[in-house]
């Protein structure tokens, strides 16, 4: 069966966004349509565009950046590249750096320091949470074994 391919303004209504907004993540790089033959330059939205899109808003609501955003989509876009055993790594390191910078504000023991420790652990929760919606994307479009 074909994949299906859609124009920007079915794309966008699709999912329920604006053109602009599907214009403005092909700018930034986050999707690719195909360009069609015939030379009028029409771009062509697939079912891949679509998961792209469902793994980009998932990461913006979880406050990733649009370089994050970019890099978890390449991450998750190749082939043989990054194992999700390796991202729990990369997921992990980055949660003990997180940790011991709230050891070392709890170590002051200065009162002043809370915001800053509920500011460090937000980012913890906010980056695992996200961190493991990616990976959840990535097994899910993964083929079973």
């Amino acid at each position: 069966m074909d994949e299906a391919n859609y124009t920007i303004g079915e794309f966008a209504k699709l999912l329920g966004l604006s053109p602009r907004t599907i214009d403005f993540y092909t700018r930034q790089g986050l999707l690719h349509p195909e360009k069609s033959g015939g030379g009028h330059g029409y771009r062509h939205y697939t079912e891949e565009d679509r998961r792209r899109v469902s793994l980009i808003k998932q990461l913006q609501a979880k406050k990733f950046s649009l370089q994050e955003i970019r890099q978890a989509l390449e991450i998750s876009g190749k082939e043989n590249t990054v194992s999700p055993a390796e991202v729990m790594e990369q997921v992990t390191l980055e949660l003990e750096r997180l940790q011991s910078a709230i050891e070392e504000i709890r170590s002051s023991k200065s009162a002043l320091d809370q915001p800053a420790i509920r500011v460090i652990a937000t980012e913890a929760l906010q980056r695992a949470t996200g961190l493991c919606s990616v990976l959840v994307t990535i097994l899910h479009d993964m083929p079973p074994v």
